[in-house]
């Protein structure tokens, strides 16, 4: 069976996303994958990859991501098509429009409705062009149960089906020892976008309000929308930029800690893959990131403003969340392995195949 992945965006947790559909290729599909020719590399050279021109975001980049996209219906004629973030629901709707009506799926990867504030002007368009063009979609795959709650509570239509996100298990050749001439001070990892829904401005504001010097964070990424403030780093924060998916397991075990500030989200793989590693994950009570840990067991949680993850940082403490590992790795094995995922996707695929 073959399977094609519309992404508008590839970089960070959609193109992650984009590495682990492709392992269905071990359960008898054939996977290719459309991404921007500017995401290409961080994707990797393994995956069958398609190509549209995109130098920025933009009606010129989906005009672009269109025509590429109906190219491929029929060279490639795929017998599903699976439709990543927001931006792909335009090829969903154009392909509807044009009579096309083989299987779809779509993935939110969270719901765009999750960006507005509850009196954002833009609120009641999106919730209107989303919830019904995510219906036309066969099935609508949530990575989390909370954007499943989230479509159902606004009335958006469409069968729905919950399937978390996952992680493989990590490099076998992964080291713990990339602070190791640094050892008494507290390790702290960010990884994703410097944009608004990741809240590092709000990290960052709390790293600076809080009286430590030993805390260090090291920030692994880069901005990819450009719709959040200019952070100027310091000594405690320290940029690293985008790192490649054989040295980021590297980073997870060597740190003391995980932080995930976000503002929204569907099911962060950051989380899994931190976990994977035996790595405690200190999340924001926001989209039921706060259900993904135990606190004080696999990681702390925190409301998300200054004041409560500054508080949250200072009672950080470095033996406690190195005792927190154990179960940290066991929450991976119990909930987040790529097994799970993969197998519950490969029976969601063909059920929506038959139908």
């Amino acid at each position: 069976m073959r399977i094609l992945n519309l992404c508008e965006t590839a970089k960070g947790g959609v193109g992650i996303y984009q590495r682990h559909v492709a392992a269905l290729s071990s359960r008898g599909f054939e996977v290719h994958h459309l991404v921007p020719d500017s995401d290409a590399d961080f994707l990797g050279a393994d995956l069958r990859l398609e190509t549209f021109r995109r130098k920025s975001r933009g009606l010129g980049a989906i005009r672009e991501m269109l025509s590429r996209f109906e190219s491929l219906l029929e060279s490639l004629d795929p017998d599903v098509v699976f439709f990543h973030s927001t931006f792909a629901l335009a090829a969903l709707a154009r392909m509807r429009m044009r009579g096309d009506r083989r299987p779809a799926i779509y993935c939110p990867h969270s719901w765009a409705i999750a960006t507005c504030g509850r009196y954002d002007p833009k609120r009641p368009v999106v919730r209107l062009i989303e919830g019904r063009l995510a219906g036309l979609a066969d099935r609508i795959l949530c990575v989390s149960q909370n954007d499943r709650d989230i479509a159902q509570r606004l009335g958006y239509r469409g069968t729905f089906s919950v399937i978390e996100n996952a992680a493989p298990e990590p490099n076998p050749n992964a080291v713990d020892t990339l602070f190791a001439d640094d050892p008494d001070n507290l390790q702290l990892l960010f990884i994703g976008r410097l944009d608004r829904q990741k809240g590092f401005d709000i990290l960052f504001d709390a790293m600076r309000y809080t009286a430590r010097d030993d805390l260090r964070l090291h920030v692994v990424g880069d901005e990819v929308r450009h719709d959040g403030s200019t952070i100027w780093m310091s000594r405690r924060a320290i940029p690293v930029g985008w790192i490649g998916q054989d040295e980021i397991d590297s980073w997870y075990r060597s740190a003391d800690a995980l932080i995930v500030p976000s503002r929204w989200e569907g099911l962060p793989l950051v989380v899994p893959e931190a976990l994977r590693n035996g790595t405690p994950v200190i999340v924001a009570r926001r989209s039921g990131m706060e259900k993904l840990i135990t606190p004080g067991v696999s990681g702390e949680v925190f409301d998300l403003d200054r004041e409560s993850l500054a508080t949250c940082l200072h009672d950080l403490d470095k033996a406690r969340l190195r005792a927190m590992r154990p179960a940290a790795r066991a929450a991976y094995e119990d909930r987040f392995t790529i097994d799970r995922m993969l197998d519950q996707l490969a029976t969601m695929i063909r059920d929506v195949a038959a139908k």
